[in-house]
């Protein structure tokens, strides 16, 4: 019975160390999630902000060249 017991202690204590470990990695991924949206959103603005200066007669980077 003790040996049993023992064992189901050591199971849980694995566990409960993968478990730790697993919310470690859960929580860096949503930190860096929100870090890549940040930027997205940043990056968006400028790109936005690069076309309304391109309507005054620059062109835009995705734009075709006119001998297409």
């Amino acid at each position: 019975m003790d040996k049993k017991l023992i064992e189901l202690e050591e199971k849980f204590a694995f566990l409960d160390h993968t478990i730790e470990d697993l919310n470690g990695v859960v929580f860096r991924q949503m930190q860096k999630i929100d870090e890549l949206e940040a930027m997205i959103k940043h990056l968006s603005s400028q790109i936005e902000q690069l076309k309304g200066n391109s309507e005054g007669g620059m062109p835009v980077a995705d734009e075709r060249p006119p001998h297409y």
